[in-house]
């Protein structure tokens, strides 16, 4: 008979107390073939802890299960039933190698106690074996596979990563990792049949998997990466819920799921808080910070924290720590070597010929920041345009690949892997002299002119396009922008202006397509003189020398002077002094 029983342990009759671990352990003395009792025993275990038999013999984990399939099960004993009211299971010879093959990383083998070697996948194929319609050991073989790869099973069946996932679904169509791993082989908007023929989205699995899982705090983060910003989506309980949300549900059931704080930051804007459903309101470098106290190991989140800074400045992180933007950049590299924006965004934060020391040691230059963001990711645009611009005008530079780039032929990489990227356009353009044509990547042959035409298709706000478009046109000469506007050279130096009203050259040039007393309206509807437009330039860019020289020449004699728009009075001849310094 028993008596009373607490959480940890148990009083017999003969008012002798045991624990659970102790029970197991009578009942292999009692027996040291019951498969069960090692099985139990070892469940109770950690990975990599032991513990010492009656006998004095010591076993790990492995071991347990080890011993549990080489034994053959048997009844219970007194001491196992009793162990069995204090923690529940259904030890099967299945279940022996199934928790077996937990144990092991991926690749490593263990040997059996009758010589037998098995790697984690053979242990997966072996409960297959044995219990055919076990959910868990097609979902855990699946996540062996790489994606495209199969298997063989020990009935001579080929499997796919895919196809496992399925067969795990079917043998339990509540399985809720199942839905989600299955989700993950996904793109969005793919489907997938199941085996009960029943087609579903990538979206619909993570909801199926969130429907026999609701506390799964990645399924609502991955299931919130399908959709786009604003958008909401209805849950299997009828409840319509935004990707913001699902983040904060996600950090909800799991505060401390990097991905979900990750992701969110994502969403906001530099100032932008949002308030978690405890209440906490957080920013969005509150958020990164949160990540990397989740998980220090985790890149991204070092790059991105660092893209919020402005060079110099520095941060607190959780633990207490102060890092620059550069540092954070160096963590970014030091926890992935192959992560392409690190490199290329502490790159950005060098001048040319400046070199900085990695956290393994290594010196680097800008340059070479850039060739190894190229080596990490070959199709990553901002890298080859960065490149190009620490390069002179026919230099040629060597990448880690061994192919030799002039500056021209970074620029058509760059353009290759972002078509819509506004700068290599107009960077490219500006290599070119008037009249010359080069050949894109793909064959397409463009001007100067039409380059800068494209740039501002890219990006009609970028002020320099236009500038640079309108001097190569004469003064009355018009031409037609790529969205089919007609458009003079005056017209695109104001709109030159009017995307940047402090670049000095735009006021300048426009200065001097007008005659003395000519005005012209501004976007803004502010009438300018040539003396005026002159005057704004000057105050824009005091050295612009040419500046002096036309704002004197707009000046009747050498006795007549103006006052510049820093208060001092000049003449004529004053002005053309100072142009010529």
């Amino acid at each position: 008979m028993f008596g009373i029983k607490n959480r940890s342990s148990i009083i017999l009759t003969s008012r002798q107390s045991m624990t659970e671990q102790q029970l197991y352990l009578e009942s292999i003395e009692c027996d040291p073939t019951k498969a069960s009792s090692y099985f139990n025993l070892a469940n109770i275990l950690s990975n990599g802890e032991s513990i010492t038999l009656n006998d004095g013999q010591s076993m790990t984990k492995q071991q347990l299960f080890l011993k549990s399939i080489e034994c053959d099960p048997t009844d219970s004993s007194s001491y196992f039933n009793l162990a069995m009211t204090l923690s529940k299971c259904d030890p099967t010879d299945s279940d022996s190698y199934f928790n077996l093959a937990t144990t092991l990383s991926r690749g490593e083998s263990i040997t059996f106690n009758d010589g037998q070697s098995m790697t984690e996948q053979q242990l997966y194929l072996k409960v297959i074996e044995y219990d055919p319609t076990y959910s868990y050991s097609y979902n855990s073989l699946a996540n062996t596979l790489s994606s495209g790869e199969s298997i063989t099973l020990k009935n001579g069946q080929s499997m796919t990563e895919q196809q496992l996932y399925l067969k795990s679904i079917e043998c339990d169509p509540t399985d809720s990792d199942s839905y989600f791993n299955l989700a993950t082989t996904l793109s969005i908007g793919e489907s997938i049949t199941l085996n009960d023929g029943q087609s579903m989205t990538k979206q619909q699995l993570y909801l199926k998997s969130i429907e026999y899982d609701p506390i799964d705090s990645s399924s609502y983060v991955n299931l919130a990466t399908t959709l786009s910003i604003g958008e909401s989506i209805t849950l299997n309980d009828g409840r319509s819920i935004t990707e913001r949300q699902l983040y904060l549900t996600a950090i909800e059931y799991d505060p401390c799921n990097s991905n979900s704080y990750y992701n969110f930051a994502l969403l906001l804007s530099k100032d932008e808080s949002i308030t978690l459903n405890d209440g906490q309101s957080m920013t969005k470098q509150q958020l990164y910070l949160k990540v990397i106290e989740c998980d220090p190991t985790y890149s991204y989140s070092y790059n991105s924290l660092a893209n919020t800074l402005s060079i110099g400045e520095s941060i607190t992180l959780n633990d207490g720590q102060s890092m620059t933007k550069q540092q954070l950049y160096l963590k970014s590299i030091e926890f992935n070597p192959t992560n392409s924006n690190s490199y290329n965004n502490l790159a950005n934060t060098l001048s040319s010929g400046e070199s900085i020391t990695l956290n393994n040691g290594r010196s680097m230059t800008q340059q070479q920041l850039y060739l190894k963001a190229i080596e990490c990711d070959p199709t990553k645009a901002g890298s080859y345009f960065n490149l190009a611009n620490t390069l002179s005008i026919g230099e040629s530079i060597t990448l880690n690949d061994g192919q030799s780039m002039t500056e021209q032929q970074l620029y058509l990489k760059s353009i290759e892997y972002d078509p819509t990227h506004s700068l290599s356009y107009y960077d490219l353009a500006r290599t070119l002299s008037i009249g010359e044509s080069i050949t894109l990547n793909d064959g397409q042959s463009m001007t100067k002119q039409q380059l800068y035409l494209k740039s501002i298709e890219c990006d009609p706000t970028y002020s320099c396009s236009y500038h640079n478009l309108a001097g190569i046109l004469s003064k009355d000469e018009s031409i037609t922008l790529n969205n089919g506007q007609s458009i003079t050279k005056q017209q695109l130096y104001l709109k030159a202006i009017e995307c940047d009203p402090t670049n000095s050259y735009s006021f300048f040039d426009i200065a001097t397509t007008l005659s003395l007393y000519e005005t012209i309206p501004l976007q803004n509807g502010v009438r300018m003189t040539k003396q005026q437009l002159l005057l704004e330039s000057l105050r824009l860019n005091d050295k612009q020398r040419l500046a002096y020289k036309y704002i004197g020449l707009t000046l009747l004699n050498n006795k007549q002077t103006i006052t510049l728009p820093n208060g001092e009075q000049m003449t004529r001849r004053q002005l053309l002094q100072k142009a010529r310094e």
